[in-house]
């Protein structure tokens, strides 16, 4: 049985490995004794598999800062507005500006 591993596709897509040429390697290089007949990869996993290289490219993973020392609560709280805006933020304690 084929469970695929989503960390391990991610790592193939960064590296420029398409679903299409997953799918063609895994149907190529079944078992002898899958049905000519039937699909050697059954649909829900092909479904699967490109919904992932999907979802792979349509996210963008950016590294998060980590922001302090403000000079002052007014610099603060329009840093915080700000990546509100943007939908960056991930984070703030108000009580200690970080």
């Amino acid at each position: 049985m084929l469970v695929p591993v989503e960390e391990s596709l991610y790592n193939a897509f960064e590296n420029g490995v398409t679903a299409d040429k997953i799918l063609s390697f895994l149907q190529q290089n079944a078992h002898p004794r899958v049905d000519d007949r039937i699909l050697s990869v059954p649909e829900n996993i092909c479904d699967r598999i490109r919904l992932w290289e999907s979802n792979f490219n349509r996210d963008e993973m950016t590294r998060p800062h980590y922001y302090d020392e403000f000079p002052s609560r007014d610099v603060f709280e329009a840093a915080c507005d700000y990546a509100r805006d943007q939908s960056g933020l991930q984070w703030e304690d108000s009580k200690k500006c970080v």
